[in-house]
């Protein structure tokens, strides 16, 4: 089994106050929580407010300051993933990205250029299906 510390996520709001703010100090003792409490995978998702590229970027250096954990980056903004990726110091994994097809041509090169692992969600362009074989039929079809 994989963990993935899912802490620093902008949707959360005391992140998303904290990445307003600048509040390196708070965020790098939420990721060395995580890393010591035994995640392989430190989840970065700066989507929320402001300018995402730039809080990606922001996130993605002031973790690797203080861990040697590798990121999950996490963000629909194909943009937003490459400027995680580009500057993760270990084989980084992409988090969140569903079986829609026209999100697969944008984020596959990605997933070749930096070989990362992925997290698939069962959800296709109609949604998240209902059953588990509906969910697998998202993936499959």
């Amino acid at each position: 089994m994989i963990i993935v510390g899912e802490l620093i996520n902008s949707t959360r709001k005391a992140i998303a106050k904290a990445i307003e703010e600048k509040d390196k100090a708070y965020l790098q003792d939420l990721t060395r929580q995580q890393a010591e409490a035994g995640a392989h995978y430190i989840d970065v998702n700066g989507a929320s407010g402001g300018d995402e590229l730039e809080n990606v970027k922001w996130l993605v250096e002031l973790i690797q300051e203080v861990i040697d954990v590798p990121l999950c980056i996490d963000s629909p903004n194909p943009q937003a993933l490459k400027v995680g990726l580009e500057l993760c110091s270990k084989k980084p994994m992409i988090n969140s990205i569903s079986a829609e097809p026209e999100r697969w041509e944008l984020v596959l090169p990605l997933v070749e250029q930096y070989k990362s692992k992925v997290i698939i969600l069962c959800m296709d362009d109609k949604g998240m299906p209902e059953s588990i074989e509906d969910r697998f039929e998202s993936l499959i079809s």
